[in-house]
């Protein structure tokens, strides 16, 4: 149960470390895909071990099954023409509620950094995280509750909320609006992904390959503005 917490203690560790080196919390702020691009390789590290010591395959979470190939791939092309009302919905929703302008959050995280290390980033950060958070939540945690619960719901809700709530301290700015905005602003999306892999857990590749294509284009994000 407390990987469930791991990456969100992780981001707050890595942060507070960044504050140290920068003499200030508020710059810190801006440095969120370092944050999480350390995070990613401690759970990859976490993950690698702890399936090792049951003489388990870290990268066998991320093979194709190919006697489901065709209609894995139908379903997930089914499902990923929901992930961009999923995503962007809830975004701009509760921009607007929280703020009456979605351009607010966007300038709370997206903040100037230096060139090279954007560039970097950019590269790092969607590799490690598509074999990092997925996997922690859903190729790890998901099985382990669902073998360990009567009940189905909590091995789907757990892993889905954790995931959702992680992203209050990726970065941690002392808001409580911009907290309470930051835990919700991706449930509906991690429910999506929690449900279709739950139900059908041979989609877990693809998701993962999608959520390191999605988050490409959000380090990217540093790099054009």
């Amino acid at each position: 149960m407390s990987l469930l917490v791991s990456r969100m203690v992780l981001f707050l560790l890595f942060q507070s470390l960044i504050a140290l080196v920068l003499g200030s919390w508020s710059r810190s702020e801006g440095y969120w895909l370092l944050t999480a691009t350390l995070t990613n390789l401690v759970s990859i590290s976490f993950l690698v071990f702890l399936l090792r010591r049951e003489n388990e395959s870290f990268i066998k979470l991320f093979r194709f099954r190919g006697d489901n190939l065709k209609k894995d791939i139908l379903i997930f092309a089914g499902l990923t023409l929901l992930c961009g009302p999923v995503v962007f919905g809830p975004n701009w929703l509760l921009s607007n509620w929280l703020w009456d302008n979605p351009e607010i959050p966007v300038a709370m995280m997206f903040r100037p950094i230096e060139k090279w290390l954007a560039i970097l980033l950019a590269i790092i950060f969607p590799v490690t995280i598509a074999f990092a958070e997925l996997a922690t939540y859903f190729g790890y945690i998901m099985p382990r509750l669902r073998s360990g619960f009567k009940s189905g719901l909590p091995a789907l809700m757990l892993p889905v909320l954790f995931l959702s709530l992680q992203h209050i301290t990726m970065p941690f700015i002392p808001d409580l609006t911009f907290v309470l905005y930051r835990a919700v602003v991706f449930l509906p999306f991690a429910l999506l992904i929690g449900i279709a892999i739950y139900r059908r857990p041979s989609l877990f590749p693809y998701f993962a390959i999608l959520h390191g294509i999605m988050d490409f284009g959000t380090a990217m994000m540093f790099l054009i503005g």
